[in-house]
This record gives structure tokens, C-alpha cells and sequence, in this order.
């Protein structure tokens, strides 16, 4: 079978399907000699995304794949980044004089102009990163991606009049003609290829000229920040990086290239954005350093290499003479022009994208941290710092329809039921670990709202008056952490559980619950309107702001209302990063960074609460304790209390408490 890509040069000894770049090893290549002899070309990419909230089914990819969709804790996670991160990250590239090549999901510039206008007034380049994250190439064929950059090109020019010249791929997704497909449009540059230092072209079946300009996979705040590292551990590989690639530059070789990307919901976080700052007091510091862009890296290489690298042939005894671009038919199974017959990417809707200005849900509004009203807490304390601690209950053997996070955390690996592990270590958390976490709180005068399941209120009575006794706020949190509401239940079953999990805790208490904190953070598109009927006026599932956001409710389902009684619905944002679930079990981050990730963010969140024109800030921290009330995890949750609380004029109460005050102010 002939493995070759349509059109490219024929195979190549060491080269691998489908043949687009030859191989030309970094001790033996033509020279690349930068402007004013740099040494090292450096571009910084933030990535400025938007992920819809209930995308378009693809057949081969699932954007959310931590529950059905939506899954309100990865968008909100994200739309964070657009509504704070952004602003606070641009604020110190602008300070080190960066200009940026912004890897942007075009459809930005529609749904938050201020943040296309923010990147047009500080003369960023626009690389596009397709239209939204959410929509990937690779399921398309040969009509519907040259349409792709038909309106990636036009999305651009009509909101910036910048000319397209480069992509990083949605979500880094590709087809197999996709080098070809973007040099026909007239692009210049592609960001997909993580297989060198320097520029090196990509062979195209029309003969185009394409150059791959390296992104990077290793240098970037995903990989990096969703494993255990954290802020140091970054700055420390870009500065190690940039030695390397400049001590290197003296070789035969020449100029290297080097990138940092960044995403504004992982760098624009409070307790990282200073770190950005030392990274790039270093980086800009050189004086062979040239920051520059992807295109004028590429334009560049064209310019002055390009032609140099077609030329040189390795001195090796197994080189052979290349072949030039021929038109060679498509490879079997890779009809162009369509999908494979049978293949359902036919089915897949991609088409034009529906911009529209502003949230893609009902819920909320688009508001950039800029652009607000000032909000302050009581006393006008900077920053209000609150705790939800989560009691969750999973079953001996759940309900066959019942579903659950597969990545659910505690214990071993996911074992049939009944997983033992699973089942104690949250036993063990209603056991012990609550009493030394309430301790804790209370001590440092936090106070603290309990999220209770159903199956918990009617299992272990004693625990919930206790609570209550004690002054904690009950949330409601849907049945069990092994019977997530979502999409897949029908609108009536979702009803029966939310009424369900406030029926067992009135029981319990005689106290209805107002505040609401869904069993792993999982919503329907249905819940916020569903909780409103129900009477819930505050809800904890969106990590998407510092600040209090209020939220509609009122005519998104047909026949659903609140009920007079109950006040408009305020979501008070919990802070993801520090969620010990989330940093501890699922990132694995060692215990002094999680403690430097809460310390970190209530200092820059309190500093920025003081001096920002938007206001005071909310840090709601989000406890287990199975797992934060462990007895070798206590010190160090009490040491980050201790830092937090000294930092002065701190407001700290119940959810329903702040959602009272936020609600008198953002109405």
C-alpha cells in the first residue's frame, strides 16, 4: 500500500508516512541566521479558546469527556480564563513589552469582542486555533476543511483586518490534507509539528511553500499544570530551555526557535500569573533573544532557508536525491473530495459555526472583569474567603442506570463492585476526617458550608444534626456520588433526585437547603433552571470567576419558574485549582505546591481586590474529608489557613451568606 500523502515527495530513508518533512538531522543542516544574529527566536503563544457548552457530536472525539455534556466544572474552568485570566495574564506580557501570536478560536472575537479588541490594540499576531475548540478537523473531508479556512481567513480580516497566515489546529486536530488544504488558502505556517528546534519546510501536493514553525507540547501550561507541576517547576524548564537553545545556537546549525504557550484559565490563575512575570523577567532579558511572532518567524525562513533546506542533502552514504511534488493519487482509503463510504464522519454537522456575541447558554452573562461595576464585600474587606466541605456517599452496589465519574477518585484503580476502597476511605472521611476539618475551620474563623447527599442524610442522622447543631450551612448534593444527575436523565428523574436529596436533609435537619453543590460538580443543561424551581437560590458548581456571578433561570425550560419566594440565583465560584480532589488526587500535586496554590492565590486575590477597579475577590475552598482530613494532610491545610487569614480583613461566611450580600449589590 502506498502510504505516501497526495502529491508529496516519494519516501525517503528515515522518513515516515505520510512523507511530508525529510529528514535532515540538527548536526547536519544548512545554517538559520536570525535578525541581529539572535540566537534564539522566541514566540509566546497564549491560546484564547472558547469551548461550547454543549458542542456538536464528533465521531471520533469527545470534548467533555469527564461527564455527559455539559460538564459546567470544565467550561466554567475555561470561561474563567475569558472573564479574569486573560485580562490578568495580558497585563504582564504587556509589562515585558511581549508581542504576542495569540492561538485563537476565531469565534472570540464574537462572543467577547473586549477580548478580540484587547488582543488588536496591543498589535498581537492572530494564528488561528480554528473556530471553536470544540470542533475538530479531523472528522471532515477535502470540501468541508477547505471551507474551514475560507472562513477562518474571512472570521479574521472582517474583525481585525489582520491576513491569516498560520494555524495550530483545533484542539490540535488534523486531516491528512491539511498541509496541502492550508497552503492552498494561502497560509504560510503551520504550528502542529513538535518534531524540531528550527523552522523546516512541510511538502505540499501543489508545491506551496508551507513552513513548520515548532509550538511546543513541553513547554506548555496543560501538560505542565495538569500533571503535578506547578508554578517553579515551569518557570524553571522555560529558563533551562532558553539556556540550552542558546548555548546550542553556536553550532553548525545556528538559530533555534523556541515557544511558551499559555492558556489564561492556567497562567492568568492568581497564584501563578507572578510566576509569568519572573519567566519572562528572564526570558526578555537577553540581549540574543529575539521576541518575535510565528509568521515573521516563518516569513523569515522563506525568505532567507527555505530554499537552502530543499537543497541540502545529509552527507550520509543511504541519502538519496529527492523527488519533487508529482501529484501522486490519494492512498487507499482516503478518497478526496469525501468521507470514506460508511464512515460516520459524514453525519458529523460541522458547517459554519453560529457566531453570536456572549455566553453560548442561557444562564449568565459574558461580563470581562474590566468592564464591571466595582463589588466589595462587607467592611469592604479585599477578599471573602469561604469553605464547602463535601460529605458524598458511594454505594455498596449502585443501580444498574446509575452513572458515575469513571475517573471517580479514592481507593486503587476503579474496581467491580463492591470496591472497598472506594467505599471507606469516604467512611472513613464521615468517620473522622469531618471533625478534623470543621476543627480546623473553625479555629481559623472560616466558617463552612457541608454539602450532604441524600444517601448520607438518611444514613447517618446523627452526623447531620451534628452539623447543624455546630452552625454549618447544608448544601444539597444530589443522591450519592454513584448516582450523578446529567444529561441523560429525563427531566422528571432529574426533578424526583433534587427533590429527593432536600426531602433527606430537611428530614434530618428541618432545615430545607437553599445552597447547592452537585455530587461531582456534574450538571444537565436542565439543573440550574431545576434548582431554581426547587427553591435553591445558590448554587457552587461553576469554577468560572473571582467574583459572585448572578445567574438567569427564568424561561430557559418551558413550564419551569421559581417559585416567588425564592430570590434570583447566585452562583458563587469555587476555585478548581485548589479543590483538594482536584489538586491533590488528580493532578498529584505534592502538598507544599498545594499549599503554595492557596497561600498564592488569596495574596494576589487580596492585592487585587484592593487595587483593581473591578473589587473584592471570593476564595471558596473546596474540602473532603476523606481526603483533606487526612491526619498527614491537617498540618498543611492549617498552615495555608494561617497565611490566608493574616493577610488582614478577610470576610469569611456561609455560601448562602455571601450569596445574600452579592445578590443586594449585582442586582
Amino acid at each position: 500500500m502506498n502510504d505516501t500523502a497526495p502529491g508529496l515527495i516519494a519516501p525517503l530513508p528515515g522518513s515516515l508516512a505520510p512523507h511530508r518533512v525529510r529528514y535532515l538531522p540538527i548536526t547536519d543542516r544548512p545554517r538559520i541566521r536570525w535578525p541581529n544574529d539572535a540566537r534564539v527566536a522566541l514566540w509566546i503563544a497564549p491560546n484564547v479558546e472558547h469551548y461550547e457548552f454543549l458542542p456538536p457530536r464528533d465521531p471520533q472525539r469527545n470534548t467533555w469527556t469527564r461527564s455527559p455534556h455539559p460538564d459546567v466544572q470544565g467550561y466554567g474552568y475555561r470561561d474563567y480564563g475569558n472573564r479574569v485570566g486573560f485580562w490578568r495574564m495580558a497585563e504582564v506580557l504587556d509589562r515585558f513589552g511581549v508581542v504576542a501570536t495569540a492561538s485563537t478560536n476565531l469565534a472570540v472575537f464574537d462572543h467577547y469582542p473586549e477580548v478580540g479588541a484587547a488582543m488588536v490594540e496591543r498589535g498581537w499576531e492572530i494564528m488561528s486555533h480554528g473556530i471553536y475548540n470544540t470542533r475538530y478537523i479531523s472528522s471532515i473531508d477535502e470540501t468541508a476543511e477547505r471551507a474551514f479556512y475560507i472562513e477562518c481567513i474571512e472570521a479574521l480580516r472582517s474583525h481585525t483586518g489582520q491576513q491569516l497566515r498560520g494555524m495550530l489546529g483545533p484542539a490540535v486536530s488534523n486531516t491528512v490534507l491539511t498541509p496541502d488544504l492550508m497552503a492552498e488558502a494561502g497560509l504560510i505556517y503551520h504550528a502542529d509539528w513538535f518534531h524540531d528546534d528550527q523552522p523546516v519546510p512541510l511538502a505540499t501536493r501543489s508545491g506551496q511553500q508551507l513552513v513548520s514553525v515548532p509550538y511546543s507540547m513541553e513547554l506548555n501550561d496543560v501538560p505542565v499544570f495538569t500533571q503535578h507541576f506547578d508554578t517553579s517547576e515551569f518557570v524553571a524548564m522555560a529558563k533551562a530551555q532558553l539556556d540550552v537553545l542558546r548555548r546550542e545556537a553556536d553550532d553548525d546549525a545556528g538559530g533555534r526557535v523556541m515557544c511558551v504557550a499559555l492558556h489564561p484559565y492556567l497562567m492568568g490563575m492568581p497564584h501563578r500569573v507572578d510566576g509569568l512575570a519572573a519567566m519572562l523577567d528572564y526570558l526578555m532579558s537577553h540581549d540574543d533573544v529575539w521576541q518575535t511572532t510565528a509568521s515573521q518567524i516563518a516569513q523569515h525562513f522563506l525568505d532567507h532557508h527555505y530554499d537552502n533546506f530543499i537543497a541540502h542533502e545529509p552527507e550520509s552514504p543511504n541519502a538519496r536525491p529527492k523527488v519533487a511534488s508529482t501529484g501522486i493519487a490519494s492512498p487507499a482509503g482516503h478518497a478526496q473530495g469525501s468521507a470514506v463510504a460508511g464512515d460516520p464522519a459524514q453525519a458529523y454537522e460541522f458547517g459554519p459555526a453560529q457566531h453570536q456575541h456572549g455566553m453560548d447558554h442561557p444562564y449568565y452573562d459574558w461580563s470581562p472583569l474590566p468592564s464591571r461595576p466595582r463589588f466589595e464585600w462587607p467592611d469592604r474587606s479585599p477578599l471573602a474567603v469561604g469553605a464547602v466541605v463535601v460529605l458524598e456517599h458511594v454505594e455498596w452496589e449502585p443501580p444498574s442506570d446509575a452513572y458515575s465519574l469513571r475517573r471517580r477518585s479514592g481507593g486503587l484503580a476503579r474496581l467491580p463492585a463492591p470496591d472497598y476502597p472506594q467505599l471507606t476511605i469516604r467512611e472513613y472521611g464521615h468517620r473522622v476526617g469531618i471533625f478534623r476539618l470543621l476543627d480546623l475551620l473553625d479555629r481559623h474563623g472560616i466558617a463552612a458550608t457541608v454539602a450532604v447527599d441524600a444517601l448520607t442524610a438518611e444514613h447517618y442522622g446523627w452526623l447531620v444534626s451534628h452539623l447543624a447543631e455546630r452552625g454549618c450551612e447544608i448544601a444539597g448534593r444530589g443522591i450519592a456520588a454513584t448516582r450523578l444527575i446529567t444529561s441523560k436523565n429525563s427531566e422528571t428523574e432529574e426533578r424526583d433526585a433534587i427533590a429527593r436529596s432536600l426531602d433527606a436533609i430537611e428530614s434530618a435537619t428541618g432545615l430545607r437547603p437553599t445552597t447547592w453543590f452537585s455530587a461531582e460538580g456534574v450538571e444537565s443543561f436542565r439543573t440550574p433552571a431545576l434548582l431554581a424551581e426547587a427553591g435553591i437560590d445558590t448554587v457552587l458548581d461553576w469554577p468560572n470567576d473571582e467574583q459572585p456571578v448572578l445567574m438567569a433561570t427564568e424561561g430557559v425550560l418551558a413550564g419551569v419558574g421559581r417559585p416567588d419566594a425564592t430570590p434570583p440565583m447566585v452562583s458563587l465560584p469555587l476555585f478548581l485549582e485548589a479543590d483538594d480532589e482536584f489538586a491533590l488526587w488528580h493532578r498529584r500535586v505534592p502538598l507544599d505546591g498545594w499549599r503554595e496554590i492557596v497561600t498564592g492565590a488569596a495574596a494576589r486575590m487580596h492585592r487585587d481586590g484592593a487595587e483593581h477597579p473591578a473589587g473584592s475577590r471570593l476564595l471558596m475552598l473546596t474540602l473532603r474529608p476523606w481526603l483533606a482530613g487526612q491526619p498527614f494532610r491537617v498540618p498543611t491545610l492549617d498552615t495555608a489557613l494561617a497565611q490566608v487569614m493574616a493577610l488582614g480583613n478577610i470576610h469569611t461566611a456561609t455560601a448562602s451568606e455571601l450569596a445574600v450580600h452579592a445578590r443586594s449589590t449585582l442586582r
